[in-house]
């Protein structure tokens, strides 16, 4: 997973994760619980690895999923209880498919059912999101890590070596040329408002941000702001901790990224340790088959992509005939993909520079 992710949710809601830190802002109260000191071990999130915030669908709140490390050390996946198999039954059924699914599973939501979800060597699957989107994905080589739906059909898709590619229909004012001028590769995190055509995040590789968070609640700056105070507070700690006699070299990493296997498919996956299922509770998930006889909520029909050969027996089923020896070893690097600038504007931006 990504090391810094801002999450987009409906009625304002947001959810920032860091190594150290997170905030979040209006979430779902059966999410909110979950961080709570009430809750037993077994059930109070210690570390968050990916939270998605979908739409609110007829249903008494937003519908979420997370995929986080609890208090007693556990991996777990948690969600929205019954109605996240509902509206979307193919991806609920695909994330309990996967090995180490918590830690593993990129997940996010756009508007009216449209989702994307991917895991390393283990491919994609999405629903109702734009054509030329869909096009890229299974033309690509590799599966995307990184995927933003936005507002109005907007949409960006990043893959581990750094590529990426965008179309944003002329919304997110002073995106557009903040990649274009980026230096190639050097994204390493995007995320779009799927709720406003303004509102956007994207983290860099190296360790800065960018954001435009004009007209959200002065909550979101308070919380943020308290992130680039700790921040500060660290990087400062890091200059007096170099400055000491025996202190490593200061091109010395003191940091390692949580997930370098991300960025480096060459690296072996780490076997499947986790409990990614949860007991059967009113606020846990449901069996995987509780709802198959139910009418499906969502429209659209899920589409899956694999790019791999699975690690270790068939889970997914894909769509066409796959080579037995399907597995990619030897790709040449894609060509970077070629996009049309569609803002025009320049709007407010901001720029943090954390490590």
């Amino acid at each position: 997973m990504p090391e810094i992710t801002f999450v987009f949710g409906p009625h304002n809601s947001f959810f920032f994760d860091s190594p150290k830190i997170w905030k979040y802002h209006n979430l779902p109260q059966t999410l909110r619980q979950l961080f709570n000191s009430s809750m037993s071990p077994s059930w109070r999130i210690a570390q968050p690895y990916y939270i998605a915030l979908a739409p609110q669908h007829n249903t008494p709140e937003p519908i979420w999923y997370t995929g986080c490390k609890v208090l007693d050390g556990e991996d777990k996946i948690f969600y929205s209880h019954n109605v996240f198999d509902q509206h979307y039954p193919e991806l609920s059924g695909w994330t309990k498919s996967i090995p180490n699914a918590p830690r593993s599973c990129f997940v996010t939501f756009g508007t009216d059912h449209s989702y994307f979800a991917s895991a390393p060597g283990r491919g994609s699957i999405w629903a109702g999101i734009p054509s030329e989107l869909s096009d890229k994905i299974q033309k690509a080589y590799d599966t995307p890590c990184c995927v933003a739906l936005g507002s109005n059909s907007a949409w960006f898709v990043l893959w581990p070596d750094g590529y990426c590619s965008w179309k944003f229909y002329g919304n997110y004012s002073d995106l557009d040329q903040i990649l274009a001028s980026a230096q190639p590769r050097s994204v390493s995190y995007l995320a779009l408002s799927p709720y406003n055509k303004q509102h956007y995040f994207v983290a860099f590789r190296d360790r800065t941000i960018q954001y435009n968070f004009k007209g959200a609640p002065r909550e979101w700056m308070q919380q943020m702001q308290e992130v680039f105070s700790t921040w500060q507070s660290e990087l400062a700690q890091s200059q007096a901790y170099l400055t000491q006699p025996g202190a490593p070299a200061p091109n010395q990493s003191l940091h390692v990224p949580h997930s370098p296997h991300q960025w480096n498919r060459n690296i072996p996956h780490s076997p499947s340790v986790a409990s990614y299922m949860t007991p059967p509770t009113p606020r846990t998930p449901v069996s995987i088959n509780s709802n198959l006889a139910s009418p499906l909520a969502s429209p659209y029909q899920a589409a899956v992509n694999a790019h791999h050969e699975p690690l270790r027996a068939p889970v997914v089923e894909m769509l066409g005939d796959v080579p037995a020896r399907s597995r990619i070893t030897k790709q040449p690097p894609p060509v970077a993909p070629i996009h049309t600038p569609s803002s025009e504007n320049k709007k407010r931006k901001s720029i943090f520079k954390f490590f």
